[in-house]
Order: C-alpha cells, then structure tokens, then sequence
C-alpha cells in the first residue's frame, strides 16, 4: 500500500513546490508565516519573554510588520540587484550593504522605542531587555531573516540565469541539428539527380527505374528526414536503394560489396546519418576514377554497438583527403558530436589507393530490448524493394 502511495505523495510535492515556484503572492506569504511562527518559537520558548501567548503574537506580527518587512524588501530589491548587473559593481554593492546595515540598525532601536517598548508599560517578563530600547540582541531577528530571504533570492536568480542558459543551450543545438540535416537533403538530390541525368545522356532505359528509386528515397527524406530516430532496418533499406540507384550509373566497371545481415527490428537511429558516408565513397570513388572501382559497405551489430564499415578505391596520385573533408563527413562528424556524445567511435584511413572510415555506435535500446527476430535480409543478389513498394531488378551477382 505505501508502495503504491509513493508516487503520488512526490508527485503532489512536486505539484505544490511548483506552485510555490511560480506564484510570488505564496511564496512571499509563506516566507513571512515562517518568520511569524519562528518570532513565536523565540518570544514563547527561547528567551521567555512572555508566556501569554495573545502577547507574543502581537510582539511577533509587530516585528514582522515594522521592522523585518521594511527592512528585507529594501535589501532584496535596493541592494542585491547591484550584484548581478552587467557588470557586476561590487564596490558599490559594498557600499549600499553597509548602509542598509546602519540604516536597519536605526530602524530597530526607533521602532523599540516608539512603538515596542511604550506598548510593553505596564507588562512583566523575567527576560531583562523586556523594556530596554536599546538591546544589544534586538538586531540579530533582523540580520537572521533578512539574510535568509537574501540566500534564497540568490539562489532563485542563479537558478533562473542556468534555466535560460539550458534553454538557450537547447534552443542552439535543436537548430544545429536542423542546419545539419537540411545540409543533407539538397546534397543527397543533388547527386541523386546527377545520376539521372548521366542516364538520361545515355538514353538508358534504365532511367525510369532510377525516377522509380529516386521516388522512394525522397518520400524516406520527406516522411522521415526530420524524425528523431529510424528503424535501423529502414536506414539500411534507405542505403541499399542508393546504391542501386549508382550501381545503375556505373554499370560493370564498379565491384560492389553490400552487407547487412541480422538488423535488428528493435534498433533505431538518426536518419540519414550514414547516407553522406555512402555518397562520399561513390563521390571519390567511382566518380574520380577512370577504369574499374571499388566500393565495400558492410553493416552489423554486435551488443548494443552498430557497425558500419564504408571502404572506396581511389586513384592513388588523389591528394589524401582529412577526416573533416567536404559536408558530408563533415556533417556525420558534427551530428555524432551532437546525438551520440560519449557514445560512437569514428575512425578515417586514408591509405595510397583506399579511403576507409569506420563508425561504431552505442544503441542502448538493443539490448533493453527483448530477444526477437532480426529484420528480415534480401535475398543475395538483390537490392531492397524501393520504398514506393514495386520489386527491384536484379542489380549485380555480388551485392548482397
């Protein structure tokens, strides 16, 4: 029973903290309850001044209203807003903190001795500066509560500045991210459409099916492209059409080596994130070189780790390229840094006549998730159905 109790006892704290938060009548009126009942605490049980109750309820609601109000609202609004102006003025702040602490003083002793102690004639109390104006521990309630509000309105501003500072920090890297993957779309149609038109030159009748493919991986974009995680299934499927699609374009000349066995149904990841991987192997690949080309894309999980591994010849009097070369890598590099932080391995190789990059990614969910049968692999020697649905031809005896 306590068990079941539990979350809803934290969450109606939750609630009433909140509310406290966010209403400034409460929490203002809460806070001077609290002094209240502590000046009660302290006439009644401490010091003894009094055991009427009646009476050190009034005395109480006196100090409150005379001198601990006045006295902290002046602090709180005369003197802390000095310390978090731009720039912060420290000497000043100095200043106005030791003339409030003179200027509460005298509010002490004037209201001991207009108001207090006049209304003390004729009471008894065995505490000695019962009816003394000038008590050397009169002043101390005041410092005591006044420093406390003070603490708590420091914290409340630090607390509201790191609130902002998340938000804007949040607010900057959602639209980093968006700059990052509409850096991704025209770059990917861009060479989509490349492709086409080098059919198109030709005259090919292969140019509807890449009008076909090109369809599917445009819906994924559009339909896709902004969500926060893919299937990791869909992202693979997503990747074996483009590469149908520049299979198409290279004809015979390209050796292409596809692999993506046992993807589990339970994995997800950001979408189009190995897409600019694939485009730059094809871009200075294939696409540089004059005779024969390889490319290699082999994909697999092991744990909660997703491989993938993108290896393309070049020619090897290319200039060896950096691992910050270009928007594609460029655009991987930076949308890792931003959703895997901690959590993937990157690593580029340029050799004479390969450039390899390997990337490794930590995907939680596949193992909270229960044991399952993995997405469902193509038969070798075919790519994935578009995603518009219609079967694929047959593209090459060695994509598999």
């Amino acid at each position: 029973m306590k068990k079941t109790m539990l979350p809803t006892q934290t969450g109606g704290l939750s609630w009433a903290l909140r509310a406290v938060d966010q209403h400034r009548g409460l929490r203002h009126g809460l806070f001077w309850l609290a002094d209240t009942g502590f000046l009660l605490w302290l006439f009644l049980g401490v010091h003894t001044l009094t055991i009427n109750p009646a009476l050190a309820l009034r005395d109480a609601l006196l100090h409150v209203v005379g001198m601990h109000l006045p006295a902290t609202y002046a602090l709180l609004y005369g003197v802390l807003p000095v310390l978090w102006a731009e720039p912060p003025r420290r000497g000043r702040f100095g200043l106005l903190l030791a003339l409030w602490f003179w200027l509460a003083l005298v509010l002490t002793y004037a209201f001991r001795f207009f108001v207090l102690v006049p209304l003390r004639t004729g009471a008894t109390s065995a505490f000695p500066d019962f009816h003394v104006v000038m008590a050397t521990g009169s002043h101390m309630p005041l410092l005591l509560i006044a420093g406390v509000a003070a603490c708590l309105r420091v914290y409340r501003q630090w607390r509201q500045r790191e609130q902002a500072n998340a938000e804007l920090t949040r607010q900057n890297y959602q639209a980093e991210l968006q700059l990052l993957q509409a850096q991704i779309h025209p770059h990917f149609l861009f060479n989509t459409l490349n492709n086409l038109y080098a059919l198109t030159l030709k005259q090919s009748d292969q140019a509807p099916a890449v009008v076909e493919r090109l369809t599917g991986l445009l819906h994924f974009v559009v339909e896709q492209g902004s969500a926060p995680t893919v299937a990791l299934a869909e992202e693979v499927t997503l990747l074996r059409n483009y590469v149908a699609l520049e299979q198409l374009r290279y004809g015979p000349r390209l050796t292409l080596r596809f692999e993506a066995a046992d993807m589990p149904a339970a994995g997800r990841i950001a979408p189009l994130l190995l897409l600019p991987l694939v485009e730059n192997a094809f871009k200075h690949g294939p696409a540089e070189q004059v005779g024969s080309a390889r490319i290699s894309l082999i994909m697999s999980v092991q744990g909660a780790w997703f491989s993938c591994l993108v290896m393309n010849s070049k020619n090897a009097e290319s200039p060896p390229r950096s691992g910050a070369a270009g928007i594609g890598l460029r655009n991987v590099r930076q949308r890792l840094q931003l959703l895997y932080p901690q959590r993937h391995q990157l690593t580029i190789e340029a050799h004479d006549d390969t450039f390899t990059v390997r990337l490794r990614l930590e995907l939680p969910e596949l193992l909270a998730a229960p044991a399952e049968e993995p997405a469902r692999k193509p038969a070798a020697g075919r790519i994935a159905a578009p995603l518009s649905g219609r079967p694929a031809p047959i593209v090459s005896s060695w994509l598999q």
